[in-house]
């Protein structure tokens, strides 16, 4: 009989006390029983089977019967055989607590499109406005946090509220999470700021290299400055939302056409880079070409297409940009026959923009929250190592080694 290794055993154990303790605070029924969670040490996930009542908008008192059992966070997408987003609901869920606290906070994630909560019959948080049609309904997007009184009840009846009439995805995809007013704060600000350092590191190094290409009038500086600036305007137009908070009466069309349309601008800049970086490890100008009309149209759709029609189609257009993400990555490993050490250091930047880029386009299509200290810190590292690599293929950086200079001579053609 084959021996399994204690290491694995190990491992396997630890993984099985981690769903079996997801398990055990998860919601059935629209209850969910959190008694025995520590919250001064732990945040409590608001998921599991709520009660759902569709196509009707109830307020508190919300009775737990005569409605379904729906498990959240879901789509409507996915959960309707049309695959519609379009539409309206309640949520109720009973979240049992251990008595003795003043106070509990929610961290409120990006919903589709609009909401209001209750809790215990108080309005806690609320974004946009719910109603039962187009018209009636007004769509935000916005990353909050709300603390609320618990007055030393250990039973909180929550009511959520959502509607949608202008996006393709209804209903919620993130996860709402439930601890203490210090810890979720602390969460909260930690996130934000890593977002707002990404944010100006990016438009820092956007303005460096377009300094430099006005310098050098080198094609590779101004791809990767563009990169920079419209990556910065897409960390405050999307995820955490931080636009929202500088301008709170912001358009929500401006807002969901500038997420999207930066995301486009992105994959053309950086096929560009990619084809100026990489013309001498066999970099396909026709297919650089080829990627960035295909984003040029994407550009375009956005610009003139409503919401509704144009969101229809991100999931197509996430298949170009794995595309774009696979070429790079064809360069890497083409790139890595040279065998010189220098190159290396380029090929890290590539590899985790590959991994976050990844990480970023399976979080949307699947329903599990982003980790956004996870995304803003490895997006400002790829792009430092990215900033590092131009320096040193622009000779503005030179190295001691002369391997090295010849590394990046060879690996580079200047253009």
């Amino acid at each position: 009989m084959m021996r399994i290794p204690r290491n694995v055993t190990l491992v396997c154990l630890f993984v099985t006390m981690v769903v079996a303790c997801q398990a055990q605070f998860q919601a059935e029924s629209g209850v969910l029983d959190a008694r025995a969670l520590d919250f001064a040490q732990n945040k409590l996930a608001l998921r599991g089977y709520w009660t759902f009542y569709d196509q009707e908008l109830l307020t508190p008192p919300v009775l737990q019967h005569g409605g379904v059992n729906e498990y959240f966070p879901q789509t409507w997408n996915e959960r309707r055989k049309d695959g519609s987003g379009i539409g309206f609901g309640t949520y109720a869920l009973r979240v049992l607590v251990a008595g003795g606290m003043d106070s509990l906070a929610l961290e409120i994630p990006q919903l589709y499109n609009c909401y209001s909560l209750w809790i215990n019959g108080e309005l806690v948080a609320s974004a946009g406005k719910v109603g039962t049609s187009k018209k009636a309904t007004m769509p935000y997007w916005t990353h909050q946090v709300a603390t609320f009184s618990l007055r030393e009840k250990d039973t909180l009846d929550i009511v959520l509220q959502i509607a949608n009439f202008h996006h393709h995805k209804g209903g919620a995809k993130d996860l709402i999470y439930m601890a203490t007013p210090q810890r979720t704060a602390a969460h909260f600000n930690l996130a934000t700021t890593t977002n707002i350092i990404a944010i100006i590191v990016l438009l820092l190094e956007g303005i460096f290299f377009l300094i430099i290409f006005i310098v050098k009038r080198k094609s590779a500086a101004l791809c990767f400055a563009l990169l920079c600036i419209t990556w910065s305007v897409r960390a405050l137009f999307s995820n955490l939302y931080l636009v929202v908070g500088f301008f709170p009466d912001i358009s929500w069309n401006l807002l969901v056409r500038v997420e999207y349309m930066s995301l486009y601008f992105a994959m053309i800049w950086s096929n560009m880079l990619l084809y100026f970086l990489f013309k001498n490890v066999g970099s396909s100008l026709v297919m650089a070409y080829t990627l960035i009309a295909i984003n040029m149209l994407f550009v375009v759709f956005t610009l003139f297409a409503p919401p509704l029609i144009f969101t229809k189609w991100i999931s197509l257009y996430l298949g170009v940009a794995a595309i774009t993400v696979l070429y790079g990555a064809v360069m890497v490993v083409r790139a890595l026959f040279f065998e010189h050490a220098g190159a290396w250091f380029l090929m890290a930047s590539i590899l985790i923009g590959v991994i976050m880029f990844g990480y970023d386009i399976v979080a949307y299509q699947l329903t599990f929250s982003y980790n956004f200290v996870f995304l803003n810190i490895g997006y400002t590292v790829m792009f430092v190592l990215v900033m590092m690599a131009l320096l040193f293929h622009l000779n503005i950086l030179k190295s001691n080694h002369a391997d090295t200079l010849l590394t990046y001579d060879d690996l580079f053609r200047k253009g």
